[in-house]
């Protein structure tokens, strides 16, 4: 009878602590998934120090838990919104050493580079992405600015095609495009490109970008017309005001053209540009 009371009272106590174990297992699984949470909630409040504080308490609560990796990650790009890029390179930089097999971390190490400047380092990144993952889209669109700032326009295309072509719906890849036609002198190109952007979304900036296109070619009535309406958007387009002294000056009204170059110094376009122009 003792062995039999001895022993329900040890399976007892198993049960108990197995309880127990399971008990501050779920509660630690739940501390991780809450802090991750409040961290993208945090992210997209713009709150980044409370974002990486809640991050790095979710690693506190499980060091071995393999998502980590990516946690730290997103740390590093935190880091690079809040223009901490020395210090995001070596947060990524050490995520990778984590995670050597991971894209994702590999492209935001790239974007890093670029803003620092590093742009040969941040395309050695992007080519060894597309490497480990040809159908990663975004390292073609990153790898695709890095090209076109270097001035290699058909590098840029044939990677901004690529990007168009695993997104076709994203319209940041149709603006690429159009950016690239504007500045590689295809503003015939560019146009319906502009065109789709201002059908899905008109802004200001589009209708200036088209303006300079049409301006480009002469078309006077167009570029008139979407400045107008890039102005009624938003006055305070300092780009619609150098557009518009530019379409001033083809018509020859000069002082109207000095007035709207002034104007756009005015609202930020660089002074050496405008005077340039005059």
């Amino acid at each position: 009878v003792i062995m039999k009371i001895c022993d329900k009272y040890v399976r007892l106590f198993a049960s108990v602590a197995l309880a127990m174990v399971c008990g501050l297992m779920a509660s630690a699984e739940s501390h991780y998934m809450k802090y991750v949470q409040w961290a993208d909630e945090a992210v997209a409040k713009g709150k980044y120090d409370d974002a990486i504080e809640c991050y790095r308490e979710a690693m506190r609560a499980e060091p071995s838990n393999p998502q980590n990796v990516m946690l730290l990650s997103n740390i590093g790009m935190i880091q690079h919104y809040e223009g901490e890029d020395s210090l995001a390179l070596r947060t990524l930089t050490d995520a990778r050493a984590m995670a050597p097999k991971s894209v994702v971390i590999l492209a935001n190490r790239a974007k890093v580079l670029q803003s620092l400047g590093r742009s040969a380092d941040a395309l050695l990144d992007c080519d060894k992405v597309v490497e480990m993952d040809s159908t990663y889209a975004p390292v073609y669109y990153d790898r695709a600015t890095l090209h076109l700032g270097e001035g290699r326009v058909q590098q840029a295309e044939a990677d901004a095609l690529k990007y168009c072509t695993l997104r076709p719906a994203d319209l940041q890849g149709t603006l690429l495009m159009a950016v690239i036609y504007t500045n590689s002198g295809r503003p015939t190109d560019a146009i319906p490109l502009y065109t789709k952007l201002i059908d899905a979304k008109p802004d200001a900036v589009y209708y200036s970008a088209r303006a300079m296109c049409y301006l480009a070619l002469d078309q006077l009535a167009e570029a008139s017309d979407d400045i107008a309406r890039g102005l009624e958007l938003n006055p305070s387009d300092g780009e619609l005001y150098y557009n518009r002294a530019v379409l001033n000056r083809l018509r020859y009204r000069e002082e109207d053209a000095k007035a709207d170059a002034r104007k756009a110094v005015e609202l930020g376009v660089a002074p050496a540009r405008v005077a340039e122009f005059l």
